[in-house]
């Protein structure tokens, strides 16, 4: 290792100070092009933050060889001087800086800007992030599955939120953490019984749950669930179960059965319209096919609606189609989008109250709760594969997005009362 050399020790420029950005200029051959969506992000944080990198370098007449795009940006956002370092160099030896500074900077690499903008996104600068990612033609979410679905070694950054859902046996778990008459809204998708396999426990017992079962022994499980989401639901509650009429085959459409297993009274039938197509798992060869599904609505109240009146269809996209940010669908087999929850978390609740799904999933219910102010609680049995990682991630994500759009619209209050 050589001797340690002082600043002074290196070359000197011939200048180093301030001038005018009119004193400057570019022989208009530069390779390293910024695109509009860039230039205008490099504007708005100079406006924002200040002069960003380091001063512009040119030779002795002011012909630029780096900091060509923050010359552009200072005399866009109207800046009167620039900081500048002007060395006694040929023509050539210009264009070669040029050429080096932008060539050494180092290539990028992919997995860690993901961890990078991660831990961006964790520490709450998520339009930011996202402005970054567009003006850059990056895909966020590519990027970020990246790290996602990498097992081989555990991401250097983690979410990590506190959360209300528990990853055990939802019957269990209601009967011992939930009161009676404790929430106010349930929302659920149970299981399609098409053949998974699950383990849990049961009363400190290991227990397989499969959802290949016989209709008997599907339709005494689901019993069990509605029994307890009855029982902790409010008076004036509602339980919503979105249970799809192709499940299995024909014997075991829940329209003909499935109030005879919850003990409340239905009181709506809602069709779930899908706004794009979508393909069902129905049997080949040319016949209708069902682009909807069933919602079924029970309530001790008989008239439990906030409004007077309400629609019996509710239309929204498939999460397949609406492709949520960050939502990772091949390891969920039927998803549901987080309107559907809202509409029925606006018809018939208020801030404040407390929403269950015993079949959390990929938490899109938690995620309707947090977007719109309330609380909620739920169960998820897949501890060990992928919905965890997914749950926690999406309720850490709605936070984030939540306390941001808080602070957002307080200081717009502020500044619209100064």
């Amino acid at each position: 290792m050589s001797d340690d050399l002082e600043l002074s020790d290196l070359p000197s420029p011939e200048f180093e100070g301030t001038l005018p950005p009119t004193d400057l200029d570019t022989d208009g051959d530069n390779p390293n092009e910024m695109t509009d969506e860039q230039f205008g992000l490099l504007c708005d944080r100079m406006r924002q933050n200040g002069w960003l990198g380091g001063p512009v370098v040119t030779n002795t007449e002011g012909l630029i060889a780096d900091g060509e795009h923050r010359w552009r940006a200072a005399q866009e956002i109207g800046l009167s001087e620039v900081p500048v370092r002007q060395y006694d160099i040929s023509d050539g030896k210009r264009r070669l800086w040029r050429q080096e500074l932008n060539k050494i900077h180092g290539e990028h690499d992919s997995k860690r800007d993901a961890l990078e903008y991660d831990e961006l996104l964790s520490s709450g600068y998520t339009d930011e992030v996202n402005e970054l990612a567009d003006a850059a033609g990056e895909d966020l979410d590519e990027l970020l599955a990246e790290i996602r679905m990498d097992n081989s070694r555990p991401a250097a950054y983690e979410y990590d939120p506190e959360h209300n859902v528990y990853f055990e046996d939802c019957v269990e778990g209601m009967r011992e953490r939930l009161d009676d008459d404790s929430v106010d809204m349930v929302f659920t998708s149970p299981p399609y019984n098409v053949e998974k396999t699950r383990s849990g426990t049961r009363e400190s017992e290991t227990v397989d749950y499969e959802d290949d079962r016989s209709p008997e022994e599907f339709r005494q499980f689901l019993g069990e669930v509605f029994t307890e989401a009855s029982r902790v639901l409010k008076p004036d509650g509602h339980l919503f179960i979105n249970l799809d009429h192709n499940t299995q085959d024909g014997t075991l459409n829940p329209s003909s059965w499935i109030a005879d297993y919850v003990p409340l009274p239905m009181r709506s039938y809602i069709a779930w319209k899908k706004d794009q197509y979508h393909r069902p798992h129905l049997p080949s060869g040319g016949q209708f096919q069902t682009d909807w599904e069933p919602i079924y609505h029970f309530s001790e109240n008989p008239s439990p609606l906030l409004d007077q009146k309400a629609p019996s269809i509710w239309k929204a996209k498939t999460a397949k189609d609406e492709k949520h940010a960050g939502h990772d669908y091949e390891k969920h087999p039927a998803p549901f989008t987080v309107d559907l929850v809202e509409t029925a978390i606006q018809h018939t609740t208020s801030e404040g109250d407390t929403i269950l799904d015993p079949f959390m999933g990929s938490g899109t219910t938690a995620v309707a709760a947090i977007q719109n102010d309330r609380d909620y609680v739920g169960f998820e049995l897949d501890e060990e594969g992928a919905y965890k990682p997914i749950i926690e991630r999406r309720i850490s994500e709605a936070k984030r997005a939540k306390d941001a759009s808080v602070n957002t619209d307080a200081d717009a209050t502020e500044q619209s009362n100064t």
